[in-house]
């Protein structure tokens, strides 16, 4: 692993990255020591060690010369995450206190044409961008979640916005292909998957008889048209997953036609996920 790299990531400076691993190989150091160590200018080292202390990587020993010593592995990460939540934190209410002005602003930029058409749905890659999008859909879940999937692989990347949902009073549906239709890998990660489920939420769940042309989750549908979101892909065996793209939808009426599908399929094709236990054994 580049751990330098992985530093920059995070928003650390080059520099930075350099002189805290350096103190890490070395253990205590003079300034002067971690230019040599690190390549960080001399000019630059002390200003440079101040902001790693300031940021709680490293510990000032005084004395004449002022020495310098990383803190250990376990102390850096758990700075590492806090620091990440103070600066969220920071920015959140940075947001919050100008929201109104902000708004204004934005607004007197925005320029709507004279007839705006809802629209019908906007496509995003397959992968994180498509799980990202859904966890933003659990979040903002209000009433009800639909879920339909394959083996549902990917809950362990949606699993705290799922258990806030449940929390928060949220009726859950899941809707899974039927075993006969996976392969061995599928069926063994889908009985996994469905073990934490069972352990995390207050989910009604059910296995379908058919194969499903859609995957995705929809979101508060209404059948008088008036909310709901959803996300889907396409089943399409002949392109692999990471060529293709979901969509992602906030037009009522089309959110309503999926939530159609999706109960047709729930009460005339698909079986109670304890019955069809109860079938193989």
């Amino acid at each position: 692993m580049d751990v330098v790299k992985f530093f920059e990531e995070l928003g650390m400076g080059k520099y930075q990255a350099r002189a805290l691993i350096a103190l890490m190989k070395h253990g205590e150091a003079k300034a002067s020591e971690v230019s040599d160590l690190s390549g960080v200018p001399r000019a630059k080292v002390y200003g440079v060690l101040d902001q790693l202390a300031d940021m709680g990587f490293v510990d000032k020993i005084p004395g004449r010369p002022v020495r310098f010593r990383a803190k250990s592995p376990e102390r850096i990460i758990e700075r590492i995450k806090y620091n990440i939540i103070i600066e969220y934190n920071r920015m959140l209410n940075r947001i919050e206190n100008m929201e109104k002005e902000l708004f204004s602003s934005l607004k007197a930029l925005y320029s709507e044409s004279e007839v705006r058409t809802r629209e019908l749905m906007r496509v995003v890659s397959v992968g994180e961008p498509s799980e990202r999008e859904t966890r933003i859909l659990y979040n903002q879940a209000k009433t009800e979640i639909n879920i339909v999937s394959k083996s549902f692989e990917y809950y362990p990347k949606v699993r705290n916005e799922l258990i806030g949902a449940s929390k928060r009073g949220v009726k859950i549906k899941i809707l899974l292909l039927g075993e006969e239709f996976l392969e061995e890998r599928s069926r063994a990660v889908q009985k996994e998957i469905l073990k934490l489920v069972k352990s995390d939420l207050d989910a009604e769940i059910r296995l379908s008889k058919t194969l499903l042309p859609l995957r995705g989750a929809i979101i508060d549908p209404s059948y008088e048209y008036k909310t709901g979101k959803a996300i889907f892909v396409v089943e399409d065996p002949e392109t692999p997953l990471y060529l293709r793209d979901a969509a992602v939808t906030e037009n009522p009426s089309l959110v309503a036609g999926m939530k159609k599908y999706f109960d047709l399929i729930w009460k005339y094709e698909s079986t109670p996920l304890s019955s069809h236990a109860n079938s193989q054994g």
